[in-house]
C-alpha cells in the first residue's frame, strides 16, 4: 500500500487545528507503513499503536468541539464512528497484549487505519468545510 498524500483541495475541512492533526495522523501512518515495507513493522508496532490510541482522544476532542461550535449535522455519525475508532484500537490492543505481535495483525492494522483516514476524513470531516 502506498502512503496517505495530504491532499488540500479534497482533505482540508478550513479548521486549522484539525486539519493540523489530519496531518500529523497522516505522516504518523505514512512512518507505520514506511517500517512495514521495510521490514521493521513489528519493532515500531507498539509505538504507533499508543500513538494511534493516544491521539484519538486528542484529535477527537477538538474535532468534536469544532463540530458543536458550528452545530454540525452529522455530529452524531462523527461521534459514532469515533467510538467505533476507539473500540477498534482498544480491540487490536487488548489482543496484542495476550497474544503479541504478528505481521498479519500489523497488517490488519495498517489497512483500518488507511481506511479510516482517507474515509473519514473525505466523508464525514470534510463536511466541516461546509458548516
Amino acid at each position: 500500500m502506498a502512503n496517505i498524500v495530504w491532499d488540500p483541495q479534497k482533505m482540508a475541512t478550513g479548521v486549522k487545528a484539525v486539519d493540523a492533526q489530519h496531518q500529523e495522523w497522516i505522516r504518523r501512518y505514512n512512518k507505520f507503513n514506511d517500517a512495514i515495507h521495510q521490514g521493521k513493522g513489528i519493532e515500531v508496532v507498539q509505538s504507533t499503536l499508543e500513538f494511534f490510541i493516544d491521539y484519538t482522544d486528542v484529535h477527537f476532542a477538538v474535532e468534536e468541539a469544532a463540530m458543536a461550535e458550528r452545530n454540525y449535522p452529522a455530529a452524531k455519525d462523527n461521534l459514532a464512528a469515533h467510538e467505533l475508532m476507539r473500540s477498534v484500537l482498544a480491540g487490536f490492543k487488548s489482543y496484542v497484549e495476550v497474544h503479541g505481535y504478528s505481521m498479519p495483525e500489523i497488517l490488519g492494522l495498517r489497512i483500518r487505519m488507511e481506511e479510516w483516514l482517507v474515509n473519514h476524513i473525505l466523508t464525514i470531516d470534510i463536511q466541516l468545510r461546509d458548516s
